[in-house]
């Protein structure tokens, strides 16, 4: 599940052009040979997490490096994904002769190279310490000499552009939406994001996440943007200790509004930029209609490579529950489907590159896809998904947001699982593929235990998101597999021209 946070270690591009090469044709020779069909699985609850626990043991393990796109990391997940799925049943998804099974997405990797802060209040520069700013272009170079700043609290969405353009927003970072906030405040105009950080340790492990470099599609040309972090002692330096604790106070009155600060400030930035060759996964199982639409199956299968250097023994984000263990649900769902009856409509099966990194993957997907978009009936999502325990309620992460929530909900009931708190969960929406497919008008959703276990998610969030300790030893599969069982009601349902009569065009 994506958060807005950048990865680590830089990819060394070219080092795996020959390998990744060899991969691809013996997967290519390999795929026209015929599929290997397997036993029927069991539909038991314990059997199904014995099946989950073994392909997260796989694609969580220390040998996977952590799945970073463009490593020797991401050539295993694929091939053992790939050798799987046809295993199953499925053939290849992507319609591209040229690229059976895996799908190119070409990246840039964009890494800090050096920075420039100087503050002004008039004519009086204002001098911080060390450490306390950090800046960051998603380009090659961004500079923007003496601008004004604004005070923006924890707003963002709401705000109009005109309080924003050619301003520097300054933000407070201590809220759930900080990401989501930053990149409405850059996408209404700032000319700069500046969040404050009040805890010294976060700000610590933000720069050091910030250092490793961050993605983006390579063929995208929306313009550098320009964002920061800042301690809090650096902002009490540039504001007055007074002024700003009564600045945050007011921030979280339901009244406030922006407040212009006396200050200007001239900001450089300077970023090195490499090619990252990666990949999509694309399966189908056909159906026997396939001119009636397509129901998507999608999860990705990035994660953070060896993202802890210098901080223990531990050094690889396995990414165990985010999001190995949406990759085994969806292939514990594709054993399912393949052994039983031939549905009407295709599915197909997804496994996404760069998510982490602002859903590229799906991004590229959708920018080029293997079929046309408005085919696609319904999307659902798998993330994050191996955190609540069995006999747990059910939320949408979309809810409100598409057509299908009640037929999403019937079949919930019909199952005898609760509703949960879709409220909550959605406001985990713009944080998975699911979001990136919406914005292209597919009926996409994420149909989840672990986003209505408040308790369970929030402490899976503070303390193993995006680190070391999200490893297969602290997983909870229970809720797991009976979103399996509802994820393959919910496919059935939506592959059925008699059950979803509504056709694609």
């Amino acid at each position: 599940m994506a958060a807005g946070r950048p990865s680590s270690r830089p990819v060394r591009a070219g080092a795996h052009m020959h390998r990744w090469a060899m991969i691809l044709v013996a997967a290519a020779l390999w795929s026209c040979a015929p599929a290997r069909m397997v036993s029927a699985p069991g539909d038991s609850l314990d059997a199904i997490e014995s099946e989950l626990a073994a392909d997260i043991a796989v694609l969580a393990s220390d040998g996977f490096e952590g799945r970073r796109p463009g490593t020797d990391g991401e050539a295993k997940t694929l091939r053992y994904l790939a050798q799987t799925w046809q295993a199953i049943g499925l053939e290849s998804g992507t319609n591209d002769p040229a690229h059976p099974w895996f799908a190119p997405v070409a990246l840039q990797l964009i890494t800090p190279e050096r920075f420039e802060a100087r503050f002004f209040r008039g004519k009086r520069r204002i001098a911080l310490p060390d450490g306390a700013i950090h800046l960051y272009t998603s380009g090659r170079r961004s500079l923007l000499e003496r601008s004004p700043a604004v005070f923006v609290g924890r707003e963002g969405e709401n705000l109009d552009r005109s309080e924003l353009a050619g301003r520097i927003a300054v933000m407070l970072w201590d809220h759930p939406r900080q990401a989501e906030q930053r990149e409405a405040l850059l996408e209404k105009g700032s000319a700069a994001v500046l969040a404050i950080v009040p805890d010294a340790a976060e700000l610590t492990e933000l720069a050091f996440w910030r250092s490793k470099g961050a993605y983006r599609l390579a063929e995208t040309d929306d313009g550098a943007q320009l964002d920061g972090l800042l301690s809090q002692e650096g902002a009490e330096i540039l504001l007055g200790a007074e002024r700003f604790a009564a600045l945050a106070a007011a921030a979280r009155g339901e009244s406030f509004r922006p407040v212009p600060l006396e200050i200007e400030a001239r900001f450089e930035a300077v970023s090195l930029s490499r090619e990252v060759r990666t990949h999509n996964l694309i399966a189908r199982l056909p159906g026997k209609q396939p001119d009636a639409g397509t129901v998507l199956l999608l999860a990705h299968w990035d994660h953070f490579g060896r993202c802890a250097e210098g901080q223990g023994t531990d050094q690889i984000c396995n990414g165990a529950v985010d999001n190995a263990s949406g990759l085994a649900v969806l292939s514990a769902i594709a054993r399912r489907l393949a052994q039983a009856p031939q549905l009407d409509r295709d599915v197909y099966f997804l496994a996404t590159t760069a998510e982490e990194w602002g859903l590229l993957g799906v991004r590229a997907f959708a920018q080029d896809p293997p079929l046309p978009l408005e085919t696609i009936v319904a999307a659902l999502n798998i993330d994050t998904i191996a955190v609540a325990p069995r006999g747990g309620p059910v939320a949408i992460v979309g809810h409100g947001m598409t057509a299908l929530d009640r037929d999403v909900e019937r079949i919930i009931a019909k199952l005898e699982r609760k509703p949960g708190d879709h409220q909550y969960a959605n406001r985990y929406v713009r944080r998975q593929d699911g979001w990136a497919l919406l914005q292209h008008d597919v009926p996409a959703l994420m149909v989840s235990s672990a986003f209505a276990d408040r308790e369970a998610m929030e402490a899976y969030m503070r303390d193993r998101y995006h680190r070391a300790a999200d490893a297969d030893d602290a997983i909870q599969l229970g809720g797991a597999a009976e979103d399996v069982l509802l994820h393959l009601a919910l496919v059935r349902h939506f592959a059925s021209l008699d059950a979803y009569s509504v056709r694609a065009p």
